[in-house]
């Protein structure tokens, strides 16, 4: 494993009882990219970040995040489906417990410079039933940043949100992973290509790369929509698009 490499999957196959849900799978993340897995429901993209965050082993293969096994919670910040907030803590009161369990400084300062960051500065002191679902899974994200490290772990994290509210928290999350490497799962095609800087489309299970595809697109100094009319953006989406849907019919 190169000191430039985040993570690095080799031959790793992952099985409950006698169904094999994941690979064999050979998989290498430089650090600093924003790759994300994408494929249809049951392929595995959720099996590989738990093993890449430490919550499962292989059942053959290895995974080495850092160039170690990962440790569960310690190794990435995580962002779930759902924000799974304490709800008797304040929006303030659950960052600065993700803090304290960094082991860094939870003062007032350090939490707010966290919201601010994604774009929560004036909410601190609310409790977390008190603001939207958009805004609590910005809390989510601020939380995951908590932890001093520079992997960053995502879990379809925009599933359950509006359309617009989705297309704003993709814009955020392009600006707050800029210093980290990221593994984002997604049933998107769309999100996929808008936020990845490289895209592994998997096919159904057992979930094996059935493409690895690197996203040339800028990622600074261009709207959303900007990019989003890029020729290069269409065509990119319709070779992902394309690959999702043919492994999709082999099965069918």
């Amino acid at each position: 494993m190169s000191s430039a490499d985040a993570i690095k999957l080799a031959d790793v196959e992952h099985r409950y009882g006698d169904v094999t849900a994941v690979g064999p799978v050979d998989l290498t993340v430089p650090s600093g990219e924003f790759l994300v897995l994408v494929g249809a429901s049951g392929c595995g993209k959720s099996t590989l970040l738990r093993l890449i965050a430490g919550f499962e082993e292989p059942t053959f293969g290895t995974v080495r995040t850092a160039g170690a096994p990962p440790v569960p919670g310690r190794g990435a910040g995580l962002v779930f489906q759902q924000p799974r907030l304490f709800p008797w803590r304040s929006v303030g009161g659950n960052v600065a417990l993700a803090l304290r369990y960094a082991g860094q400084s939870a003062s007032a300062a350090d939490v707010d410079l966290l919201l601010e960051r994604v774009g929560l500065h004036d909410v601190a002191r609310r409790r977390t039933w008190q603001i939207s679902g958009g805004q609590q899974q910005r809390v989510a994200i601020a939380r995951a940043l908590a932890v001093d490290n520079p992997l960053l772990l995502l879990d379809e994290p925009f599933a359950a949100l509006d359309a617009l509210t989705r297309e704003k928290l993709q814009e955020d999350l392009r600006t707050v992973s800029a210093t980290r490497t990221c593994v984002f799962v997604t049933h998107s095609v769309d999100e996929a290509v808008f936020l990845g800087s490289r895209v592994v489309v998997l096919t159904p299970r057992p979930g094996r790369i059935a493409l690895d595809l690197p996203i040339d697109l800028p990622r600074t100094g261009i709207t959303p929509d900007e990019l989003r009319g890029l020729p290069e953006f269409a065509a990119l989406r319709a070779e992902v698009g394309a690959a999702v849907r043919s492994r999709t019919e082999v099965t069918a």
